[in-house]
């Protein structure tokens, strides 16, 4: 998605191609933890899983400290 590996040093390209991304996953999923899931294994239910269990813990800590 990010098309040369130069792109991906670049972080204003990077951040965008992982909102449109995560957007997509949303349009698709309807629900915003499902489609972190998917932002990081689209074809692998465990994976997105517990990918999406790690980032919202850290969230979930994140949100308790302010």
């Amino acid at each position: 998605a990010l098309g040369r590996i130069e792109d991906a040093l670049e972080p204003y390209r990077n951040l965008n191609v992982a909102a449109t991304i995560l957007v997509s996953c949303y349009k698709s999923r309807n629900d915003w933890w499902t489609a972190v899931g998917c932002y990081h294994a689209p074809n692998n239910p465990e994976h997105a899983l517990l990918y999406r269990q790690r980032v919202r813990t850290i969230w979930t800590s994140l949100a308790a400290t302010g």
